[in-house]
């Protein structure tokens, strides 16, 4: 009877371990299907990346054509029609200014198209002495788009362009330049583009790592420069008009909401035309089991876009008018920052290796 017993328990115990035998078998042999970040990443280059920098190509070019149009006939409306072309311009560049790697970087682009507060006494020198280099370190805050914003919004803009032929001639050198330097990028990107799609690792030199570290940065950007500084959150709560975007046209929130949406559409592998969905961060996320992170990443887009969309004054106004909406928009973008910069990231197995110093 005890021997019957030993026996029985024996032969229990050896299914018990024969089925979990097979059962660790068939897990290894079946593992988990890894993500296709290189498809991610074409789609990235070839439905966002390349159709941006297109298109901020195709703005510039209509840019100055406006601008030749305006100096065969210096009048009001042609100047809208400048005005319009630049805006339009600006307004692509909110995606375009997201990948600053590769080609972009190469050449320093992203300075050199947007670096503000400008510096008036600078570009009125230039004007005055007819004589100058743009291409210096000296003349970054006199240069580009928002050099651009100062002569062609500033009080008195048309009888300045009427009246002295100097300011023409350096509104066109501005264009030209960005023209030349879009040109680059644009020649450029169409080899890097390979690579790109094929660098997907996680090193720091990866080109993956590169674009998530950008995407970090830009948002940042957004954060702390289109409305932390002039909101004050660097200056004892202090405003700092002189900081805004864009300030003398007043289109700086709308330069934020159209930068949001980019990022957005960016994460969420949407098309730079809209037309179509493409593989994103955001299915990188879901397939690593992160599906509330990505949640609440699309939500948190979500919220700071409809914040914006809330004013309906410049934010120079709103510096005055609702400085409360502005705080209550500093923080939905602070906290965003956490989900994508810490969470996400980690996620990925990617680190940030440039620095910021507001402490978030």
């Amino acid at each position: 009877m005890k021997l019957y017993t030993s026996v029985s328990y024996t032969v229990l115990i050896a299914i018990f371990l024969g089925i979990l035998f097979n059962s660790c078998k068939k897990e290894e042999e079946e593992p988990q299907e890894e993500f296709d970040k290189n498809t991610m990443a074409a789609n990235m280059s070839a439905n966002i990346i390349v159709p941006s920098i297109n298109e901020f190509d195709n703005n510039l070019s209509q840019l100055e054509s406006n601008l030749m149009a305006f100096k065969a006939d210096v009048s009001q409306q042609n100047l809208d029609l400048l005005r319009n072309s630049w805006k339009q311009a600006y307004i692509t560049w909110q995606t375009v200014k997201i990948f600053d790697f590769g080609p972009i970087r190469n050449i320093g682009m992203k300075g050199a198209i947007a670096t503000y507060p400008i510096d008036t006494t600078d570009i009125q020198n230039n004007i005055s002495s007819g004589s100058y280099s743009l291409s210096t370190a000296a003349n970054l805050d006199a240069i580009g788009l928002p050099a651009l914003d100062y002569l062609l919004y500033r009080k008195g803009a048309l009888d300045s362009l009427q009246n002295n032929p100097n300011c023409v001639n350096y509104v066109e050198d501005v264009i030209n330049k960005m023209l030349s330097e879009s040109n680059t990028v644009k020649s450029e990107w169409s080899s890097y583009q390979s690579t790109f799609n094929e660098s997907t690792g996680t090193s720091s030199t990866s080109a993956f790592s590169y674009f998530i570290n950008e995407f970090n940065r830009d948002f940042e950007l957004a954060k702390t420069a289109k409305v932390g500084i002039p909101l004050g959150k660097q200056s004892l709560d202090v405003p700092l008009p002189e900081y805004i975007e864009a300030r003398y046209s007043g289109i700086s929130l709308e330069l934020l909401e159209a930068s949001l949406i980019a990022l957005r559409k960016v994460y969420n592998g949407d098309s730079f035309s809209g037309s179509t969905v493409g593989i994103g961060l955001d299915d990188y996320l879901v397939h690593l089991e992160r599906s509330t992170l990505d949640n609440t990443i699309d939500s948190s887009f979500g919220e700071m876009i409809s914040k914006v969309q809330t004013f309906n004054t410049t934010f120079e106004e709103a510096l005055d008018t609702n400085i409360s909406g502005l705080n209550e928009l500093y923080l939905l973008l602070q906290s965003h920052v956490v989900y994508i910069k810490t969470d996400m990231t980690s996620a990925f197995g990617v680190l940030i290796t440039y620095q910021d110093n507001d402490g978030d």
